[in-house]
């Protein structure tokens, strides 16, 4: 009797929990968010040597797609 009254428990009060966040996975219905500002990009400063290539420039960058890893142990 426990075990049933368990499995209905499980039924009829979690699954729809979990069940109600489905609204929220559709990126069509998502509305973009506008970022006030305009900033630029600082210049690479202070290093020394890079490990996959020559050192960059912002202006080598523009209009491509960078993304930044950042590595953090703690």
């Amino acid at each position: 009797m426990a075990r049933f009254m368990g499995c209905l428990f499980l039924v009829l009060i979690i699954a729809p929990v979990f069940a109600a966040d489905e609204d929220g996975k559709d990126p069509s219905t998502w509305t973009p968010i506008r970022i006030p500002g305009r900033q630029r990009a600082p210049e690479f400063a202070d290093i020394t040597a890079w490990i996959n290539g020559p050192p960059l420039k912002m202006s080598d960058l523009k209009g491509k797609v960078v993304v930044v890893h950042f590595l953090a142990f703690g």
